[in-house]
C-alpha cells in the first residue's frame, strides 16, 4: 500500500554498515561476480592483443628498416655496376694489339655491343699511332651512323688533353668539358709504348652527355630497379631520391629534397671501378660524388609505425569500451532481476503481514462482541470503531493490489468528471477522522474556495488516503498533519504535510518505483508492501497530471498532487495510461 522511508541518524557512520549491506545484497554480489567472470578473460584477451600490437609494430619497423637498407645498398650498387661497364665491356676488351695497328672490323662489333648495353655512352672513340690507314686520325663510334667515321670535330681537343695527361703514365685518363654548351664527359684506356711507357701510341675513349645522364637514363635505370622492390602492404611505399655534388636532385625528377631518410649511401660518378682511382689521370682529379636517400617520405619508421597502430589501439580501445558497456548493461539487468525477485519476495512476506493484522484485531474484537463479554455500552462502540476502521484498512490493502494487478497488466484506465476538489478532500478527511483520533493526530485542514478538476473521483481519493496513510505511518513522534488545497496556474493542488521522518534527497527519485523500500540501519522501520507512492504516481499521470515530494530527514516531507483544472464542460472524458507491464518508475520531485 506504501513505500516506508526512513532516514538513518546523521551522526553514525556509513563505512561498516554500508559494506555489511553490499555483502548481504544478493543483487549486488551477483553483480559483482558476473562483473568479475567477464572482466577477467575480456582484459587477459585485450592485453594480449595489444601486445600482439606492439609486437606487430616491432617485426613491422624491422621490415621497413631491412628494406630500406637491402634497397639502398642494391640500388647504388647496381647503379656503379652498371656506369662501369662500358670501361669493362668495351675499353677493356679492345686490347691493344687490336689498336697497333687498328683492326676496325675486330672493333666495331664490340664497341656496337656497348652502345646496345649503355644508353648513357652517346659516342667511342678509337685513336692510334701505331697504324698506317687513318694514322693519327681520331674515329669516332655512335648511334647515329653504326660505324667509324673521322669526321670528328672534337678529334682534335680529345688526342691535345689525353696527350697533356700521358706523360703521368695512368692507364686511365678522364677530363670533364662542354660540347655545344652541354656538360661532357671523357674517359679513355691509355696505351703506351712497351715496357718504357714513355710515349702515348693508342688509346679507347667514351663520351657521355652529362644532362642525359642525368635527366634520362638516371631516372629510367632506378624506376625499373625498383618495380623488383616489393614493400609490406599497408604501409607507404619506399621513395628514393638521388642527389649531386651540387645539391640538385636528380631523382625524382624535379622533386624537392626529402626531409627525413631513413638510409643514405654515397658513390663517386665514375665509369670505372671507383677501387682504380690511384691508377687515373689527372692524378689530382676530384671525383664527383653523388648521394642515394631512401625513406618513407616525411615520415620516419616510427612514426610510421605509430600512425599505423593508432587506429588499431583506437579500435581495441572502442572495442574495449564498447563490450564494458555491454557488460554493464547485461550484468545491471541481471542485478535488477535478482533485486526485483528479492523484492517480490519481500512484496509477498510484506502483504500476508499486512492482511494478517486488520484480520486478527477484528476477529479479536468480533468474538469479544459475540461473546457478550463487555460491560458498557461505549466499549463496545469503540470495538466496534476497531474493526471498522481495521476494515478499511483491510479495503484500501485490497484495492491497492487490484489496482496494482491492473497497472501491470496496463488496463488501469480512468474517466475523468469535473470535481470540486475541496469538497472531495473535506470527504476524505471527513472519513479518516476515526483514524486521526484513534492514532492522536491533529489534522489542519487549509481548503480554498471551489476548485474544479477534471479528475476521475475514485482514483483521486484513493491517491489522496495513500499520501495521508504515509503521514500517519511515518511521523512517530510529532503527530501533526496539514491538508492543503490551493489553486497554482492551471493546476488544483492537494498539499499533504507532516512532521516526520523525512525522504533523503538521493532517495526522493526512487520511492515511486515499485517495490521500492528503505530500510535503516537497525534493519526494522514501518511495514508496507511498496506499491503505495507507485500507484500515486501512475494514478496521477493517468489524469493528465503529476506527483511531487519536497521533503528533508529529520524535518518532514510534503507530498503534492497535482490535478488539471476544469476548463469547461466535460463528459466522461475516459484516458488510459497505457503503461502495460510496469508500474511507474520515474518520481517528480521539486
Amino acid at each position: 500500500m506504501d513505500t516506508p522511508v526512513s532516514a538513518a541518524p546523521a551522526n553514525r557512520g556509513v563505512g561498516p554498515s554500508v559494506v555489511g549491506q553490499l555483502l548481504r545484497d544478493r543483487s549486488l554480489r551477483l553483480a559483482s561476480g558476473l562483473a568479475i567472470a567477464v572482466a577477467i578473460p575480456v582484459a587477459v584477451l585485450f592485453y594480449f592483443q595489444f601486445r600482439s600490437i606492439t609486437d606487430l609494430g616491432r617485426s613491422s619497423a624491422v621490415v621497413l628498416r631491412q628494406l630500406s637498407q637491402e634497397t639502398a645498398d642494391g640500388v647504388a650498387q647496381s647503379l656503379q655496376d652498371v656506369l662501369k661497364t662500358p670501361y669493362i665491356n668495351v675499353l677493356l676488351r679492345v686490347s691493344q694489339a687490336q689498336t697497333e695497328p687498328l683492326d676496325l672490323p675486330l672493333i666495331a662489333p664490340t664497341i656496337e655491343q656497348g652502345l646496345a648495353a649503355q644508353p648513357f655512352v652517346s659516342r667511342y672513340y678509337v685513336w692510334s699511332d701505331e697504324t698506317k690507314d687513318h694514322r693519327d686520325e681520331v674515329l669516332a663510334y655512335d648511334r647515329e651512323h653504326h660505324a667509324f667515321t673521322a669526321d670528328v670535330p672534337e678529334a682534335a681537343m680529345i688526342v691535345a688533353r689525353f696527350r697533356e695527361l700521358a706523360p703521368q703514365k695512368h692507364a686511365i685518363a678522364v677530363f670533364e668539358t662542354l660540347i655545344d654548351g652541354r656538360r661532357t664527359y671523357f674517359q679513355a684506356q691509355l696505351r703506351f709504348r712497351f715496357p718504357a711507357r714513355d710515349r702515348l701510341t693508342s688509346f679507347v675513349a667514351l663520351r657521355v652527355d652529362a644532362e642525359q645522364l642525368r635527366r634520362e637514363f638516371l631516372p629510367a635505370f632506378i624506376i625499373g630497379r625498383l618495380k623488383t622492390v616489393e614493400g609490406p602492404t599497408g604501409f607507404p611505399p619506399l621513395a628514393v631520391t638521388v642527389i649531386d655534388s651540387g645539391g640538385r636532385v636528380l631523382f625524382p625528377a624535379g622533386g624537392p629534397a626529402p626531409r627525413q631518410h631513413v638510409d643514405e649511401r654515397t658513390f663517386p660518378l665514375v665509369f670505372f671501378e671507383p677501387e682504380l682511382q690511384r691508377f687515373i689521370a689527372p692524378e689530382d682529379h676530384k671525383l664527383e660524388t653523388w648521394r642515394l636517400l631512401t625513406g618513407y617520405g616525411d615520415q620516419t619508421i616510427p612514426q610510421i609505425i605509430a600512425a599505423r597502430a593508432r587506429p588499431q589501439r583506437a579500435m581495441m580501445a572502442m572495442l574495449a569500451g564498447i563490450m564494458a558497456l555491454g557488460v554493464f548493461f547485461v550484468v545491471r539487468a541481471a542485478a535488477r532481476e535478482v533485486r526485483l525477485a528479492e523484492l517480490r519476495s519481500n512484496f509477498v512476506s510484506s502483504v500476508s503481514h499486512d492482511l494478517k493484522t486488520p484480520l486478527a484485531l477484528i476477529q479479536l474484537f468480533a468474538e469479544t462482541l459475540e461473546l457478550g463479554r463487555l460491560k458498557n455500552t461505549e466499549r463496545a462502540h469503540e470495538y466496534y470503531r476497531i474493526i471498522n476502521s481495521e476494515a478499511r484498512k483491510l479495503t484500501g490493502l485490497i484495492n491497492n493490489l487490484l489496482d496494482f494487478s491492473k497497472i501491470e497488466a496496463g488496463l488501469r484506465s480512468y474517466k475523468r468528471d469535473p470535481v470540486d476538489l475541496t469538497a472531495l478532500t473535506r470527504r476524505v478527511l471527513e472519513s479518516l477522522d476515526s483514524q486521526f483520533r484513534h492514532n492522536q493526530f491533529t489534522v489542519t485542514s487549509r481548503l480554498d474556495g471551489d476548485v474544479p478538476v477534471l479528475i476521475d473521483e475514485e482514483a483521486a481519493v484513493q491517491a489522496l488516503e495513500n499520501l495521508i496513510s504515509n503521514a500517519m505511518k511515518y511521523s512517530p513522534e510529532h503527530r501533526d498533519i496539514v491538508v492543503e488545497v490551493v489553486r497554482a496556474d492551471l493546476h488544483g493542488v492537494v498539499r499533504v504535510t507532516d512532521r516526520g521522518i523525512g525522504i533523503p534527497a538521493r532517495l526522493q527519485r526512487k520511492i515511486f518505483n515499485k517495490f521500492f523500500r528503505i530500510q535503516t540501519d537497525a534493519g526494522s522501520g514501518p511495514q508496507g508492501t511498496g506499491l503505495g507512492l507507485a500507484i500515486v504516481d501512475h494514478v496521477m499521470r493517468g489524469q493528465g497530471g503529476f506527483v511531487r515530494v519536497d521533503s528533508e530527514p529529520g524535518r518532514g516531507s510534503t507530498f503534492s498532487l497535482y490535478f488539471p483544472l476544469c476548463a469547461g464542460e466535460t463528459h466522461g472524458d475516459q484516458t488510459h495510461s497505457g503503461d502495460r507491464g510496469r508500474a511507474p518508475d520515474v518520481a517528480r520531485s521539486a
